[in-house]
């Protein structure tokens, strides 16, 4: 599988955002999550990027290694971590050996995925590696993420408007040039994924912003640009 976004171009400028904004949104649950649902303390990052989510873990006290398909990502995040573990890989396959991993960590990364089977593909590898009792945390975008506007994206597109299931819609973070491309997938899509690779879905989150926070919001106090979705053998 290709992604479709062009990291050999932007990949730095990419690595470089910060958890701020609606980035900040994505993470704020997840060390509540990790509490709740992760006993141990050995992670893989999915999709790691240029690490921004490895080092995330990483703060939150886990032994994390960070996989992506995308070299270009991969070197953003060992020029960001030389002290980390990352590796290349192909989608939907893991040199790791079964029940590896307490927690497996996916940030923004599925809604590159272009077809149902593919999400399938990749989440069957995730269980194979987790280890039982351990959890799998996934955060990506809501359907609405791409008819509104937000704190780190501009999505109001004229060829967003009436996306439907499966389509691509387009994002630019908000104050740079990176261009983003990302697959509409509703509950009902990742739900039917998670059956049929056999996932037992915990917990659903779609975080809103207080209003209360240090930043300035767009859609994020009343429409979740997030989905959070905790999942268990």
């Amino acid at each position: 599988m290709a992604r479709d976004n062009d990291y050999e171009k932007f990949g730095k400028a990419y690595a470089d955002l910060g958890i701020v904004d609606s980035f900040w949104l994505a993470y704020r649950d997840i060390p509540e999550l990790i509490r709740q649902h992760v006993r141990g303390k050995t992670a893989l990052d999915y999709g790691c990027g240029g690490g921004r989510p490895t080092r995330f873990l990483k703060s939150q006290g886990l032994d994390v290694v960070g996989v992506d398909i995308s070299k270009d990502m991969i070197m953003e995040s060992r020029k960001r971590d030389p002290e980390g573990t990352y590796q290349q890989i192909k989608s939907g396959i893991l040199p790791y050996p079964e029940n590896s991993f307490d927690l497996i960590f996916s940030s923004i990364v599925f809604l590159e995925i272009s077809t149902s089977q593919e999400m399938i593909k990749v989440l069957k590898e995730m269980k194979r590696v987790l280890r039982p009792g351990g959890a799998i945390i996934i955060v990506d975008g809501t359907p609405e993420a791409h008819k509104n506007n937000w704190a780190s994206f501009i999505c109001d597109w004229p060829e967003n408007k009436n996306l439907k299931s499966g389509d691509k819609g387009k994002a630019v973070v908000r104050g740079t040039d990176i261009v983003l491309y990302g697959h509409i997938w509703t509950d009902q899509d990742y739900k039917a994924a998670f059956e049929k690779a056999r996932l037992r879905l915990v917990e659903t989150r779609k975080p809103l912003a207080t209003g209360n926070e240090p930043f300035k919001w767009y859609s994020e106090t009343k429409i979740p640009i997030w989905v959070i979705y905790t999942l268990k053998k």
